[in-house]
């Protein structure tokens, strides 16, 4: 390790090895930076290395005077903690979550005097998807969309040609891009009609040797993509789904209620039965009943993203997605929690 302060390094050592959040203080006491892990111990003292890569890491050490951390029982609690603490308090060596003002919406015009597709800051009806964090993304996405009108269904496929220079539009023309748009920006199964002609498109381009063009296709593939994820892909799960997680830790296990893309309740057990979860369902149903917080849609953008990639990373934990015709498994869910 570098030359440290006695009670810094008296700080570190005494840190354990659990999951929680990490909070970096100056000689003033301000908060600079604020990080999480699964194991705090060894995160924290890998910033005190003497041969860091990072120029940011190397400058941000050297104003770290004190360490705070706060405990949590499972990673998904510091994740979810950590975006909360950055958000509120803004470190100034914290890039990630602090910014979620930027975030941008896509909205489809209504009629044809303005581009048909445009982005703005809030939403402001069924007409508007996201938010997305890439504006960037969205640029090229209508850029893109402009070279290709008309834009029409035709069979099981759409039918569209890459134009340079973007062609004037019909009021008729306008609508049935509208429609289409539609289609592909909130139907799964649409949007992969849609990158199955792109795809088709890309390899006659580069079979003709013309491979700006193939390149042009397979970066807005690529864009369709995360909007799949950030819309379509994601919502599915964590707004139409009630899902019961659980997770096995040293000392028990804890279980987590979620329903909205929000954690509604959550319970830590020292052991589990079948009456102990059947109570902990008719609590989260409950909280639920009272109703579940109207959040930001920018700022929830990203605890939502922190929900649902841990949701898919089932290797040390148990996901029971609620219905009416799945409430026998119970017992299977206890079980199969317990051996993990």
């Amino acid at each position: 390790m570098i030359n440290i302060s006695e009670h810094l390094e008296e700080k570190i050592r005494s840190i354990p090895a659990k999951p929680g959040v990490y909070q970096m203080k100056d000689a003033k006491g301000n908060i600079i930076y604020i990080g999480k892990s699964k194991t705090l111990r060894t995160r924290v003292r890998s910033y005190f290395v003497a041969d860091h890569k990072w120029e940011k890491i190397k400058r941000m050490v050297g104003h770290i005077q004190d360490i705070e951390i706060i405990v949590t029982d499972t990673h998904l609690e510091a994740q979810l903690l950590e975006c909360e603490l950055i958000k509120r308090i803004k470190p100034m060596y914290n890039a990630q979550f602090k910014n979620d003002q930027k975030y941008k919406y896509l909205r489809i015009e209504e009629n044809c005097r303005n581009k048909l597709i445009s982005i703005v800051d809030e939403k402001d009806g069924e007409n508007c998807f996201g938010p997305y964090k890439s504006r960037q993304i969205l640029l090229d996405l209508i850029k893109f969309f402009e070279n290709i009108y008309p834009l029409s269904k035709i069979d099981d496929t759409y039918s569209f040609t890459y134009h340079i220079l973007p062609l004037p539009i019909t009021p008729e023309a306008f609508e049935e891009n509208k429609r289409c748009l539609f289609e592909i920006l909130i139907n799964r199964e649409e949007m992969q009609l849609f990158l199955n002609e792109m795809a088709c498109k890309m390899r006659r381009a580069a079979e003709d040797f013309r491979f700006e063009t193939a390149s042009m296709y397979r970066d807005i593939m690529g864009h369709i993509k995360y909007l799949h994820y950030a819309h379509i892909k994601k919502a599915s799960v964590l707004t139409t789904q009630k899902i019961l997680m659980g997770e096995k830790l040293e000392d028990g296990y804890k279980i987590f209620y979620i329903s909205h893309g929000t954690i509604i309740f959550k319970k830590k057990y020292k052991r589990l039965s079948t009456e102990s979860v059947k109570k902990f369902l008719n609590q989260s149903v409950r909280a639920e009943q009272i109703g579940i917080p109207i959040k930001n849609g920018k700022s929830h953008l990203d605890f939502e993203a922190i929900i649902y990639t841990e949701l898919q990373d089932q290797k040390l934990k148990i996901i029971w997605v609620l219905d009416d015709s799945n409430r026998t498994e119970l017992e299977a869910f206890i079980n199969r929690l317990r051996t993990l």
